[in-house]
């Protein structure tokens, strides 16, 4: 379940005037394209679930949850979630702006364009208060919000004091191993019905050996396997729309029929499509996340 919201809240600390245009909590299912924020805009990120990769200002980072990172103004960014448990992602976007030269502890904020860690827990808890603020939007809740956005700000700056963590989970170094993974993700999240292994290795410039032995390496999965996950994944993702027709689905996922397709769901993830539909709509709208694949027992 995806949720935007614009609550144009703006707030004093010290010397500097916060605004916050939109915040929005979103399952990523494709690529975010490469942008980045002009003079005075910061943009909080916060993977509560779910895993992926991004690249910032030419450097990729593995996505999982509890990363925490903050990009801002002219910080290049795009992301891309892995395709077998695309990831959730809490996002708030401040506009910032210092109205006078006297020193504030919010300087660091300003002057630190890009920011990445973990052990965010306690802003976790902050975020989902905010979103429970803004769907049930009791009396206050606007200045309840400006309250936890408040915390929120405090606890950055604190955590910026922080070492810097560098590559969240240590990615294998060198940039062409870090670039053949991000091309991966990409190749499986657009391409998963009809991906082959010529292909994807024409894409990454490699031998179909040498590329079974990077999926191996990075992933420790083989192409098959790799494929496997993206089809059950974007399978996932058409069972939980209105009035599935499964059909349909196994040929989007380029199965050639439906028994094909409802055996290849129930060995994957030792339930059936129709009771994988059951428990997607038994979840309720009280703040839960989104159902994912790697959810299911």
């Amino acid at each position: 379940m995806n949720l935007f919201y614009n609550p144009d809240i703006k707030f004093v600390i010290e010397n500097i005037t916060l605004s916050v245009p939109n915040i929005a909590r979103e399952q990523f299912m494709e690529p975010v394209p490469k942008h980045a924020h002009g003079n005075g805009c910061y943009e909080l990120h916060y993977i509560s679930s779910g895993y992926g990769t991004a690249r910032i200002c030419g450097t990729v980072y593995k996505l999982l949850p509890g990363t925490l990172y903050v990009t801002g103004p002219h910080v290049d960014h795009e992301q891309v979630p892995y395709i077998a448990n695309p990831m959730t992602e809490y996002s708030v976007f401040f506009n910032i702006r210092k109205e006078s030269s006297a020193p504030s502890f919010l300087d660091q904020l300003i002057a630190t364009p890009f920011w990445i860690g973990g052990n965010a827990s306690l802003l976790y808890s902050i975020l989902k208060d905010i979103f429970k603020e803004l769907q049930h939007k009791r009396a206050g809740y606007l200045t309840q919000i400006s309250a936890l956005l408040q915390q929120a700000v405090i606890f950055l700056v604190r955590n910026y004091q922080t070492p810097h963590p560098g590559n969240i989970e240590g990615l294998p170094s060198g940039d062409l191993y870090e670039s053949r993974a991000f091309l991966t993700d990409k190749a499986f999240l657009y391409e998963y019905r009809d991906i082959t292994l010529a292909k994807l290795s024409d894409y990454l410039g490699l031998s179909d050996r040498q590329t079974e032995r990077f999926l191996k390496e990075y992933y420790g999965k083989t192409f098959a396997q790799k494929r496997t996950d993206a089809r059950m994944s974007a399978a996932c993702l058409f069972l939980g729309k209105g009035n599935p027709n499964l059909h349909e689905i196994a040929e989007q996922t380029g199965y050639s029929s439906i028994d094909y397709f409802v055996n290849a769901f129930k060995k994957y993830y030792k339930i059936t499509p129709k009771r994988y539909i059951q428990l997607i709509q038994e979840r309720t709208d009280d703040g839960e996340e989104t159902l994912f694949p790697a959810s299911i027992s």
